[in-house]
């Protein structure tokens, strides 16, 4: 994990609980708390595109894949980093690990153990940092033309 020097020690000690409350939460399957790292608005784009706006709707969303493909996953976040953009705002990459899930129907099927990235947008409202946007990726391993290294 690596912090950027504009960060106060305080601050990237709270984000770091938000993350580690996602997690934690995701695993409990306690979409409620999981949603509450969120700010009222926020907006969350999940790895195939969908997109929920506000935090009813991604507690919402999220019960109901907890219901059927994630009822027995298991997340766990690799590592992170985090840049502040401006006071009271910083980006973060997330890196996250994923088993127990199973391939939503008529979905190409996902590797047992899938990997992705997190590019979430914290900000600090009342004292607390919240997530204000968040867009998931998959990782799917490919090298692109012009990609490899000499």
């Amino acid at each position: 994990m690596a912090r950027s020097d504009q960060l106060s020690p305080n601050a990237g000690t709270q984000i770091a609980n938000v993350i580690a409350a996602l997690a934690d939460s995701w695993n409990r399957h306690e979409m409620a708390t999981y949603a509450a790292q969120f700010t009222e608005d926020a907006d969350f784009v999940n790895v195939i595109g969908m997109h929920w706006h506000g935090r009813p709707e991604i507690e919402a969303r999220h019960k109901d894949v907890h219901r059927t493909i994630f009822h027995k996953s298991t997340l766990r976040t690799l590592d992170y980093s985090l840049r502040v953009l401006k006071p009271g705002v910083v980006l973060a990459h997330i890196r996250w690990e994923m088993t127990g899930h199973e391939t939503p129907p008529g979905a190409p099927s996902w590797a047992d153990v899938r990997q992705g990235i997190i590019s979430g947008v914290f900000v600090q409202q009342e004292g607390r940092w919240l997530i204000a946007a968040l867009q998931n990726t998959d990782i799917v391993p490919m090298s692109l033309p012009g990609s490899e290294k000499p």
